[in-house]
């Protein structure tokens, strides 16, 4: 004989398994854009920019933070050929990760850097 109790139970566990039944997590898929590199590489075009945003809030002029600075060519030219540059801005093993406190850079603008300093960092 099922008292009134079991029916309250056995309802409960029947509103349990419908309500679990229906919480579906619909994961939104990743959609990866591909990295597309412009055949020619310019400082101008291409490294300048990025190196202002990622940067100059610490390697420039006007603030110096770090010691040495990256807002112009020549200066920014010396740490792309000594492999600093890159072996920062890719978190490679013995580099100080760059920027400093701040996420890595996405693969596609450091390829773009790589990319640069691998056709000889022209001040284009």
């Amino acid at each position: 004989m099922v008292t009134g109790g079991k029916i309250a139970a056995l309802t409960l566990i029947g509103f349990s398994i419908i309500i679990a039944a229906g919480c579906v997590y619909n994961k939104k898929e990743v959609v990866q854009v591909p990295c597309t590199i412009a055949d020619t590489v310019t400082y101008a075009v291409n490294i300048e920019p990025i190196i202002r945003n990622n940067c100059y809030g610490c390697h420039s002029t006007g603030s110096n933070i770090a010691g040495f600075t990256f807002d112009s060519y020549a200066a920014l030219k010396i740490y792309a050929q000594s492999g600093q540059l890159y072996g920062a801005v890719s978190h490679a093993s013995g580099y100080r990760p760059m920027p400093d406190g701040g996420s890595k850079l996405d693969d596609c603008t450091i390829a773009t850097i790589k990319k640069w300093i691998d056709i000889g960092t022209p001040q284009n």
